[in-house]
Parts: structure tokens; sequence; C-alpha cells
């Protein structure tokens, strides 16, 4: 990822990382809104007086947030490219019919998983691209945390976000299903989002999607909830909305309580945040607003 930008607001750092998008190089996010809202990037703030972090090793699955994943068309080659640079990770392996992926942790222990484009038995090797630190195009590929209520959050993030459900993929050896959302119009090559034959073509994206899971049997333990908000070291996902007005009118009409609606002078734009059913905080980004 390239450092597209860096603010600091009371002390504490905000550094955003991006990669470039297919074709183009990476710009900084100070070319302005127009560009830097319109591609996802990657935050991580430092404030050194926090103490407070308590982040736990995967796969601990009290813990809301699980990994974020980058998606590669090479993977054996990324995995190479890895090890040479000291990184300690795992052997890459086809799981199932989901993919064929590998998985390693940042310095502060958050999980990152790199997933191939293609299956382990219909890939077909491509040369080494030198251009690339993982030696092919990544993409910033999705985010993954978990949640206890599936309908609630398929309402949330289907009817309240407008995000488009792609895939259902059941893994029952494991006692999960994962759904994947994505903000856009594009729709898989089959219309049954359960479909194995849509997998390829969602880790081949070139945007990001949330990736949810739900752990079966977690909706029916009254006294269980999921860790989340910024102790954990997650604090949350955020969109740019072309009419955050219109957009915020909108949630109201549907119940949806606004649980902060501020000038943000780290983005430099009015910005809302609400909570999901699990309590994730979701920013919402005024993309009207210039710096």
């Amino acid at each position: 990822m390239s450092l597209l930008g860096q603010r600091e607001d009371s002390g504490v750092l905000h550094y955003f990382l991006g990669f470039p998008t297919t074709g183009e190089q990476a710009k900084a996010i100070d070319d302005g809104p127009a560009h830097w809202q319109s591609q996802c990037l990657l935050e991580l703030v430092y404030d050194p007086q926090c103490r407070i972090l308590d982040i736990r090793l995967q796969p601990d699955c009290t813990e809301g947030y699980w990994k974020m994943a980058i998606s590669v068309r090479e993977l054996d080659i990324a995995h190479q490219r890895l090890i040479a640079n000291g990184v300690e990770v795992d052997t890459p392996r086809q799981v199932g019919d989901i993919a064929y992926l590998c998985h390693f942790n940042d310095p502060d222990g958050y999980c990152i998983e790199l997933i191939q484009h293609d299956f382990l038995q219909n890939h077909h090797s491509i040369r080494e691209n030198f251009d690339y630190t993982l030696g092919s195009c990544p993409a910033f590929l999705l985010v993954t945390y978990r949640v206890k209520d599936i309908a609630a959050s398929i309402r949330f993030y289907s009817e309240v976000l407008a995000m488009r459900l792609l895939s259902r993929q059941v893994v029952t050896a494991r006692g999960f299903t994962l759904y994947f959302f994505a903000c856009g119009d594009e729709f898989p090559p089959n219309a049954d989002i359960e479909h194995v034959g849509n997998r390829e073509w969602l880790w081949r994206r070139p945007y990001t999607m949330i990736e949810l899971q739900h752990i079966w049997g977690t909706d029916s333990t009254s006294d269980f909830n999921y860790r989340v908000g910024a102790a954990t070291g997650f604090t949350g996902v955020s969109f740019a909305a072309r009419n955050i007005d219109f957009f915020l009118e909108q949630m109201r009409g549907q119940g949806t309580h606004i649980d902060i609606c501020e000038f943000d002078p780290i983005l430099g734009s009015m910005t809302a945040t609400v909570l999901d059913p699990d309590g994730y905080a979701i920013k919402l980004i005024d993309k009207a607003i210039v710096i």
C-alpha cells in the first residue's frame, strides 16, 4: 500500500493508505476529496496517549472484528515475497470451494488474508510483475467482522445502507455462513447468490466489500455479544455519501438512530455516524464538501 496522506488532530495521528487503481499510480489524498473518496483507504490511527487497546489474536471468536483481505492474481508469488521480507505467513491452501488463500498478521496482531483471483485447480500461472510489491496487482478486497443476528444485519446493510448482497457462502464444516455486501450496481454472473461459480468473480472485484460472518447459534444465545468498539482496535468503516442530508433523512424515516452528526476536521467534511445492530460504527462522509 502507499501512504496517501497524513493528518494530525490534538496529537492524534491519522495515516491513510491505499492501492493505486488499475493502470494508475497512487495519488495523495491532498489532490482533493473527489479523488480519494472514490477509492478505498485503510486509516491507521496512532494516539501516543492511548493505553486501552486490547487486541486479541484470531481465532478468538468473541472478537467482532476478524480481518482485512487483499486480492492478488498470483498468490504463490505474493507468499514468497512476504517470506523474503521477513513476514511469518502460513502456507497457501485451497479452502473447500471458497478460495485459495493464506494468512499473516501485521505488527499489532491484526489478521490479514491474501486471496487469489482463481481457485487453485483453475489457476494458470502468470509471470511475476516487479512493479508490484506482491508480484501482481493487488486490491483491497474486503473487511470482515462477525454479526450475531444475521436477519437484522442483512436488513441494515441492504435497506438502510443500500448495499447489495453479492454472495452468500455456507461453510458447513466450520459452522458459519459468510455474506458479502458491496456498494454499486454490479450483479454476479449467476443470479443464485450461493452459486459456487460466482466466487472467483467475487475475488476479482477491483472494489472493496464488507464480509459478515454469522457463526451459527450466536443469535440464540441471549447473553452473548461480540466485543466491538475502539478498545478492540477496530473503530469501524466509513462511506462517502453523495448527498448526506438526503441519506440521513431517509435513515430517520426508517427509524435509524443517528449516533453522531458533526464536522470532522481530519476529513474536512460533515460526517454522521450510525451503529449497526451489533454496535459497529458506520461513518458517512459528505462527499459534496471540499477541503
